[in-house]
């Protein structure tokens, strides 16, 4: 029987931050899919170097090469304005309109219907999560 290798097995371990940025996903939407046993990964809180709270995630080799494959794919896609919302976690109908008008994140006309891009609300995620951390080291 041939030994598979190590590493797919053995879990990695990374700050969330980190895989945020490798993924061009949020670190919101990493740790919802975690929550909801989408991904198999785990969570937690360790101490930095300099003594700060940091994020943390387990996953193994196996997992990151289908986060890898899937966020590009998941970027990608188009939802509506409900699912819009729902992935923003915001319930104003008006707020993502307000984002589309201020260029904040991109739609397309699909049918004629206003999409958003996947991709676009990642984006502003990820500059909303950096926008608070900034907010936090003050």
């Amino acid at each position: 029987m041939p030994d598979r290798p190590a590493t797919s097995r053995q879990p990695k371990t990374m700050p969330l931050d980190e895989l945020s940025e490798h993924l061009q996903l949020s670190k919101q939407t990493l740790v919802r899919w975690t929550d909801r046993h989408l991904i198999d990964a785990d969570l937690y809180w360790s101490l930095s170097d300099a003594n700060e709270e940091t994020r943390m995630i387990d996953l193994t080799d196996e997992t990151l090469d289908f986060l890898e494959d899937f966020a590009a794919d998941y970027r990608e896609d188009v939802v509506s304005r409900t699912e819009a919302r729902r992935i923003l976690k915001q319930i104003d109908r008006k707020k993502i309109k307000k984002l589309i008008r201020a260029g904040d994140v991109e739609d397309v006309e699909v049918d004629e219907e206003t999409r958003v891009v996947v991709g676009s609300l990642e984006d502003y995620l990820m500059r909303r999560e950096r926008v608070e951390e900034e907010e936090d080291d003050e």
